[in-house]
């Protein structure tokens, strides 16, 4: 697979691309994020961790050099850098407008990153791939900013192969936090009093109308709304029900309430309960969303 156009250039060493990234941040979340803020994600970015997502979507797919990869809204191209830097065929697309809409856009840097052309301006309702192109599909934290979540979701889906897996980690706006803007938040705060709120912080209301709230409820109906043909699970509620199983909790009121699962009657009420619970004040969202081999008849 590759993607058209190509890179005339060489890939930029690592103190060119922080300086770029910099650059990108200073102009673009500007009034968004403070500097300081704006320096640790650089540093993020320059990271490239990827072990910790490779590590969630392991139980359900055995990566090779052989399998594609695709990062639905790639950014600045880290997981794409990181990924290949591993031997993994992964590509990247993004849409090359966020936040303030500078001149440098995020797709701009990531071609700079990687000599081949493995990066693709596009939107996620409408990807320039085949049908079952892809054995992994990347969605990090860019759910809450598309337009049609259900367009992007039935697109990233049909870019998967049988048996493969979606990957979906997004906020979940029941916290009493904003992760853009990296504030205190009023759960689901309406636009208008964010919008009022944010100036009042000296911040630049931009951000918040490229973003569409998120829950684990409101990504639960979306997946199940994909029908038979997939199989969603929500991470959060598989790990907690794992470590249940192992009685693997390092805290001990966690060790305390997985024991209260067990008692007769009431264990069912309140396992219930906790999971109910973790779905609406994690601090996240995470789903894999996995492919069946054979299409369910009806």
């Amino acid at each position: 697979m590759s993607i058209s156009g190509t890179n005339d250039i060489q890939a930029l060493s690592e103190p060119e691309v922080r300086e770029l990234l910099t650059r990108y941040r200073r102009e673009n979340w500007a009034g968004i994020q403070p500097l300081d803020v704006q320096d640790r994600v650089v540093e993020d970015l320059l990271r490239c961790e990827v072990d910790g997502l490779l590590s969630k979507v392991a139980p359900y797919i055995r990566l090779s050099p052989e399998s594609k990869l695709l990062d639905l809204g790639s950014g600045v191209g880290s997981f794409v850098v990181a990924c290949r830097r591993k031997g993994l065929n992964c590509y990247g697309i993004e849409p090359d407008r966020i936040g303030n809409g500078t001149a440098l856009t995020s797709i701009q840097i990531a071609r700079r990153r990687v000599a081949e052309p493995v990066f693709a301006a596009a939107i996620g309702e409408n990807l320039p791939f085949a049908d079952g192109s892809f054995d992994l599909v990347v969605m990090n934290q860019v759910i809450e900013h598309v337009s049609d979540q259900s367009a992007v979701l039935a697109e990233a889906t049909r870019v998967l192969k049988p048996g493969g897996v979606l990957y979906i980690a997004c906020p979940n706006y029941l916290r009493f936090y904003e992760p853009h803007y990296k504030i205190f938040w009023l759960p689901l705060m309406p636009k208008a009093l964010g919008r009022a709120y944010l100036r009042l912080r000296r911040r630049r209301p931009v951000m918040l109308g490229q973003i569409s709230y998120t829950t684990n409820r409101r990504l639960q109906k979306l997946l199940e709304a994909l029908g038979p043909d997939y199989r969603t699970l929500d991470l959060h509620r598989e790990l907690f029900l794992k470590k249940r199983a192992e009685n693997s909790f390092a805290a001990r009121s966690t060790r305390w309430v997985s024991k209260l699962t067990g008692l007769p009657l009431l264990g069912r009420i309140v396992l219930r309960s906790v999971l109910w619970f973790g779905s609406v004040r994690e601090g996240g969202c995470e789903w894999v969303v996995i492919r069946k081999h054979s299409p369910t008849k009806c």
